[in-house]
């Protein structure tokens, strides 16, 4: 029988301490809007809101992704409807490149195979997002320790990707096979942080 070594979450202190409460060297489109912590043993948030995108029909957004805090960060879509449980089937192409024109990330797929995260209580919200491959390392006989797989630039894994900072990226996200089944959804393409069990 296999043992599982447990994966313990690693971070310097400079990583858990990052403020963003009065975080203002973001300088890309969109919103940047704190969270800050619950408490000090939690890490402070962020969410930066890139604008509205259609899903049942062909569309296409550009953005600029300037002075992003120097914290894991996930790419993904925020999708909210009248009724419990959104979620959309639509095909979709997302690419992540710094300022050198190197690909920190791509994927293609199909929104229903991402994951969705529900807020509390909430289940007329969700945000959409894809993590990356996880696979078994074996550290000893009979023992495995998971990791992510591959690691990619700037640590991306998925939709996720640590930015440097001052680094420049640009954002394209492609509607390339739409849903008319999400004519009713309100759906807006986001940059959060990684998420964190306090929040």
């Amino acid at each position: 029988m296999k043992r599982f070594a447990p994966v313990l979450a690693i971070v310097a202190l400079s990583g858990c301490t990052v403020p963003l409460k009065n975080y203002d060297r973001y300088s890309g489109d969109g919103t940047f809007t704190s969270h800050p912590a619950s408490s000090a043993l939690c890490q402070d948030g962020y969410t930066i809101d890139l604008g509205p995108i259609a899903l049942d029909k062909p569309d296409y957004l550009h953005r600029n992704l300037q002075g992003l805090p120097h914290v894991e960060s996930i790419l993904g879509v925020a999708i909210a409807s009248e009724t419990a449980n959104p979620k959309s089937s639509a095909l979709v192409t997302m690419t992540l490149r710094d300022e050198t024109g190197h690909i920190v990330l791509s994927l293609q797929d199909r929104l229903s195979d991402w994951t969705r995260l529900y807020a509390d209580d909430d289940p007329q919200h969700a945000f959409i997002y894809q993590p990356g491959r996880l696979i078994d390392v074996g550290v000893a006989p009979g023992v495995d320790h998971v990791q992510r797989f591959p690691i990619g630039e700037d640590d991306s894994w998925g939709t996720y990707f640590t930015p440097r900072t001052p680094a420049h990226y640009t954002l394209d996200f492609t509607v390339d096979e739409p849903d008319a089944a999400s004519a009713d959804l309100d759906v807006r393409l986001q940059v959060r942080r990684a998420l964190n069990p306090c929040r």
